[in-house]
């Protein structure tokens, strides 16, 4: 389950500033129960990640967004692990093709 959520303000000068949160939770429950038994398992799993900043004012309200720049980074680098390896791997076919061919 995932849903936002808004935490709470924090007063700085004439302003409120409110972090906005992203909250994804999974759990998970398990029981037996039988003649003479009585059994029960759990877990959970909650992640929490910042979505935005709002600033209260006198002036109205606005909305900053947080990027994640180390996420992006870390997809580019997966993406870079994976394309390489298949881009040497067509190189080297190649280029024993052509010793075959000589």
């Amino acid at each position: 389950m995932s849903r936002v959520v808004e935490g709470e303000g924090v007063r700085v000068g004439g302003r409120e500033v409110v972090p906005v949160v992203r909250v994804t939770s999974y759990v998970r429950r398990r029981a037996l129960v039988g003649a003479h038994q009585l059994a029960g398992q759990g877990w959970g799993f909650v992640h929490l990640q910042p979505v935005a900043v709002v600033e209260r004012s006198e002036a109205g309200e606005r909305r900053f967004p947080i990027c994640d720049k180390t996420a992006q980074v870390v997809s580019g680098l997966l993406l870079v692990a994976f394309v390489v390896p298949l881009l040497l791997g067509v190189v080297v076919r190649l280029v024993r093709g052509l010793e075959i061919g000589e």
